[in-house]
């Protein structure tokens, strides 16, 4: 079965991907869209299962932590624009378009340093 998943990995992805930007843009259900992230950080992790397999307890909680403070660092600045941004007035779509930036900004830089910190625990293996 894993090996079945490593074959239409791609093909998984893009029909994610499709799936998400589909409920984004007509029915925007937000349980649909919690299911779709679930489900490509699901097959990240079978993706990545052998070096994963490499890492002691203690590397995948550190890399946990990170994970869990890179997300709660970016609802917290996420929040605080949302405070000094509400006195501006700005449009509403102004707004979407800076906390959509504010977002794959954050997930960018949670995602780059998540890569060098798993990166570095390979290397001491």
């Amino acid at each position: 079965m894993l090996k079945q998943i490593d074959e239409l990995y791609k093909y998984l992805m893009i029909t994610l991907l499709v799936l998400y930007l589909i409920n984004s843009i007509y029915l925007q259900e937000v349980t649909i869209t919690f299911t779709a992230i679930i489900l490509v950080v699901l097959l990240e992790l079978t993706k990545h299962r052998h070096h994963i397999k490499q890492l002691t307890y203690s590397q995948l909680s550190i890399i946990g932590i990170v994970l869990l403070a890179g997300i709660a660092a970016i609802i917290y600045v996420l929040v605080t624009i949302q405070i000094f941004l509400e006195p501006m007035g700005l449009p509403e779509k102004t707004e979407s378009v800076l906390y959509f930036v504010c977002i794959v900004v954050g997930i960018y830089i949670l995602w780059y340093f998540i890569g060098k910190l798993f990166g570095r625990a390979l290397e001491k293996q």
